[in-house]
């Protein structure tokens, strides 16, 4: 652009100067016929020679003085051509310095969609219950995506328009002031609607950063829990008790040699005091949801109170929850018996090792997520 605007006002001053040079030059040919004129004359008189054959240099020279005169062009004409063009250079000076604001903004909407970038990286999830979770965040981050996208498609071709349009004024000279005033409006609404929409961005990302910081608390409670309850059970740790980290959850699986007799779902005195001291580390928790998952073997059993083995690991998990709750003095409301049966093996094989390491009981901790939930809906 700057450089067709140039090579016009390079064009406007060729021309003027072509016409100067022009009228200088026909008046230097006016002088050197007068002299060559005034030269004849003065040898004709001296020679005598008749007047009138000096009749065809004065015609010659009434000629030429007549194309000097048809061929000059008022110098206003030039200024007036060159008013224009500085005109033109203000407005092509405007649009730069509006293109030159529009490719800044593009320039800070990238940098903040690559901090956005490098945080959604951090963002781990590894339980069941925040899968959903995870599943809404990365749709709120491709919706972002989404947004920005379209936003830089739609800032490209806005841009196309512009420059294309720049293009126009070049060749249209024409333009009115009521168009440009339209157009200047026009670009005033595109950058309020960008400016808007990095507004939103910068709120989204504002909550996916308040996401990221509640699920590091929440995954440094669960490790701060776990490394309690292994002091707190240490010394059950040979009686089968393990406790263990999965998908965000804390399991504390204990086997049914430490709490019940084959075919039995009374808790016997040593898994009873193990239950205690779990309690004891419970009651100090209260964010935590607990849920008791009864598991057996697959050998089938049958008694006059118990109908299968689906039956028998929910009557362990009663057992359970009740002392949790009776002697444990945990609210009920936190938790939840399940009966799993046969059908979670830990090793699949019909082995004597495999269905001892299967009858088992699992206590899971799991973080209550409310305050997940209250970020997600924007509470």
């Amino acid at each position: 652009m700057s450089y067709c605007l140039g090579v016009n006002k390079l064009n406007f001053k060729a021309d003027g100067g072509f016409l100067l040079l022009q009228v200088k030059s026909m008046c230097c040919i006016a002088k050197m016929l007068i002299c060559n004129l005034a030269i004849h004359s003065s040898i004709n008189q001296h020679i005598n020679l008749n007047p009138l054959t000096n009749m065809k240099p004065i015609k010659l020279l009434s000629i030429v003085i007549l194309m000097s005169l048809v061929a000059c062009v008022p110098q206003r004409k030039y200024l007036d051509l060159e008013s224009k063009f500085n005109d033109c250079e203000a407005n092509k000076k405007e649009c730069v310095d509006a293109l030159k604001i529009w490719k800044e903004k593009d320039s800070a909407c990238t940098s903040q969609m690559q901090l956005l970038d490098a945080s959604l990286r951090k963002l781990r999830f590894d339980s069941v219950e925040t899968n959903t979770i995870l599943v809404k965040t990365k749709q709120l981050y491709n919706d972002l995506s989404d947004t920005y996208e379209r936003l830089l498609k739609y800032n490209k071709e806005e841009n196309n328009k512009f420059d294309q349009n720049l293009k126009n004024l070049e060749t249209r000279s024409n333009l009115t002031q009521q168009q440009l005033d339209a157009r200047e409006a026009e670009i005033a609404r595109k950058n309020k609607e960008l400016a808007d929409a990095l507004a939103d961005l910068k709120s989204r990302e504002a909550k996916v950063m308040e996401l990221q910081n509640v699920l590091a608390a929440k995954d440094s409670s669960t490790k701060a829990l776990k490394a309690t309850l292994v002091n707190a059970l240490l010394g059950y740790k040979d009686a089968g008790l393990e406790v263990n980290i999965r998908n965000g959850k804390v399991y504390v699986s204990l086997s049914d040699q430490l709490l019940f007799t084959s075919g039995s779902y009374v808790v016997d005195k040593k898994g009873h005091d193990a239950l205690l001291k779990l309690a004891d580390v419970l009651q100090k928790q209260s964010d935590i949801n607990i849920m008791v998952e009864g598991h057996t073997d697959d050998v089938p059993m049958k008694s006059e109170k118990i109908a299968d083995n689906w039956d028998l690991s929910v009557l362990r998990a009663n057992s359970i929850i009740r002392i949790l709750s009776n002697q444990g003095n945990i609210d009920p409301k936190r938790l939840l018996a399940a009966g799993r049966g046969e059908y979670m093996p830990i090793d699949p094989a019909r082995t004597p090792e495999a269905r001892k390491k299967n009858r088992r009981t699992e206590i899971i901790l799991s973080p209550q997520l409310d305050q997940l939930l209250q970020v997600l809906e924007g509470k």
